[in-house]
């Protein structure tokens, strides 16, 4: 296995400590809408397997962005959230590709969001110090979350089960 980006463990061990206690408290950050209990007139022209399929898809990005939220301390913490964001990227993919064009705002959200995320975990051996790389994770695991939550509520009136703030 390669070394993290700090290249000293005490340093990789305060920053996923500040990283998961910052993340921990910004993973509730939601939109606080509610979904709407009944499809809307657009969703009626979708094939009942379409809808399935796409709604599948929601909530399979909705479990990974709910598990995105749930990390723990300690030494893997780091590959945990690497692999869990691959997990959400896979995931917004098959709703891009399921929903077509619907919902492409608040994917296109997602997306900006996610790639911001990974860019700051390329780039944590650029911070100044563990605290600062800390704020920026947290900052940016907070902006996906946002951003999730939007799609997650526009897709509700699609796939009611579909509600709009990862949780878990």
């Amino acid at each position: 296995m390669r070394p993290g980006p700090w290249g000293a463990a005490p340093i990789g061990a305060a920053l996923l400590s500040a990283v998961l206690l910052a993340a921990g408290c910004s993973s509730g950050s939601g939109s606080g809408a509610s979904p709407s209990p009944t499809p809307s007139a657009t969703s009626a022209a979708a094939s009942p397997t379409a809808t399935s399929v796409v709604c599948m898809n929601v909530a399979a990005l909705r479990a990974s962005l709910a598990e995105l939220g749930h990390i723990s301390v300690g030494p893997n913490a780091l590959d945990k959230l690497k692999k869990d964001l691959t997990v959400v990227k896979d995931n917004l993919a098959a709703v891009k590709e399921s929903a077509g064009t619907e919902w492409s705002a608040q994917i296109d959200g997602v997306q900006t969001a996610l790639s911001k995320l990974q860019k700051t975990l390329s780039n944590l051996g650029s911070q100044p110090n563990a605290a600062a790389a800390a704020k920026a994770v947290s900052t940016d695991v907070a902006g996906l979350t946002r951003a999730g939550s939007n799609l997650l509520a526009a897709a509700s009136e699609r796939c009611p089960e579909a509600t709009p703030t990862p949780s878990g």
